[in-house]
């Protein structure tokens, strides 16, 4: 019996290294618009713009980073995005000066967003196809765990000691994910790795992750839109911004709600298998931000961020597996780095469509718009299996 890939420290090495870069971007980017509008002068458009460098630069990042680890290896391109993550980080605590800042975010996105991606694939490409549903599900824990815990240390450090501390503990942070990268096992898996990055790799690879990554990307718009403009919108129906019962409180239900989701799912993902359970996921996901959407108070909202969190659960383990399950397997850091970058490009146009909805109408047509985006992945999903 092939013995499961989560009971390896392998994986487990991997998972701390995906925990550790989640926890270091989500240490740094709350802290960004205090420090830009604080201590560098500039104003809160400008400290957008530092902070969304980050995501830019990543949308091109990761699949170049896919396809050199296909190239070169997982371990020398990520342990390279890591060093270069660490430079970056270093760089931002060091010079204090909008250029500096910017320029030390859009490295941070470069190496980071790099390191990420070879991680994730290293995962994949350790686990045998049958256990690539608990597999992907637990390692995805990772994901919301950092996400979680990132902005405590952040926000404790930053008190304490000002926000150049908060960069220097990411700093560590970055050498820490290094340490685990040079400590890794060779590869086990054997792969057949292209001779150059020709030009047709990068266009097989992106369609063969084309759907999946489409329906990521209206997902990712959701928590894109969740993240950015939750507080407006319920600020809006009178909810507080702090406190027990507040706005604020919303993120914390929406990660417990993901972790448990995932825990109690996790199980059952191989054997219902990826396309069902993205429909289903989408499904509910589109259901909570039309709850969230037309909520008339805290408790309404929660049960929509509940069922937004459920949706989100078993949803990046089974894109994963669909991406995965027409790449070649030369080409499959590849095609991972160019599905991340869907995701990635979806966060980013939740805040967008997010603004300009509201600009024009309202935060309840944000999110009835968003929702109505995971229809459509629902649509294109079926559509494709049907082939």
């Amino acid at each position: 019996m092939t013995r499961p890939v989560v009971r390896t420290p392998a994986f487990w090495m991997l998972f701390s290294a995906s925990l550790l870069a989640n926890a270091s971007h989500s240490v740094s980017t709350p802290i960004i618009p205090v420090y830009v509008e604080d201590v560098l002068g500039g104003d809160s458009t400008t400290a957008g713009v530092i902070v969304a460098m980050t995501s830019l630069v990543s949308i091109v990042a990761m699949p170049l980073a896919g396809m050199l680890g296909d190239r070169y290896g997982y371990r020398p391109v990520a342990a390279t995005g890591s060093i270069i993550g660490v430079t970056a980080v270093v760089l931002l605590a060091s010079v204090p000066t909008l250029a500096a800042a910017a320029g030390a975010r859009a490295l941070f996105g470069l190496g980071s967003s790099a390191a990420e991606t070879l991680v994730m694939a290293w995962a994949v490409g350790m686990t045998p196809p049958t256990q690539r549903g608990r597999t992907l599900s637990v390692y995805g824990l990772s994901v919301w765990l950092g996400i979680a815990l990132g902005p405590q240390l952040g926000t404790r450090v930053e008190a304490a000691w000002g926000a150049v501390a908060a960069f220097w503990a990411c700093a560590i942070i970055e050498a820490l994910i290094l340490m685990i990268l040079l400590l890794m096992p060779r590869q086990a898996t054997k792969r057949e790795r292209p001779p150059h990055a020709h030009p047709a790799e990068v266009l097989s690879a992106g369609r063969a992750v084309s759907v999946p990554g489409l329906a990521a990307t209206a997902a990712w718009c959701g928590q894109g839109l969740l993240l950015a403009f939750s507080l407006v919108h319920l600020a809006s129906v009178g909810v507080p911004a702090t406190g027990l019962l507040s706005a604020a409180s919303v993120f914390t239900i929406f990660a417990v709600s993901v972790v448990l989701a995932r825990l109690v799912l996790a199980p059952s993902l191989d054997r219902i298998g990826p396309r069902r359970a993205s429909i289903t996921s989408l499904a509910i996901l589109g259901s909570g931000l039309v709850i969230v959407a037309i909520t008339p108070n805290f408790w309404v909202a929660a049960i929509g961020t509940i069922l937004i969190g459920i949706g989100f659960a078993p949803l990046y383990p089974a894109l994963t597996m669909l991406a995965t399950r027409r790449l070649a397997a030369r080409n499959q850091a590849l095609g991972l780095g160019i599905f991340a970058a869907f995701a990635n490009a979806g966060n980013g146009l939740g805040a967008v469509v997010g603004g300009a909805m509201i600009g024009f109408m309202s935060s309840m047509w944000a999110f009835l718009t968003v929702a109505v985006l995971q229809i459509a992945a629902i649509l294109v999903i079926s559509c494709r299996s049907m082939r």
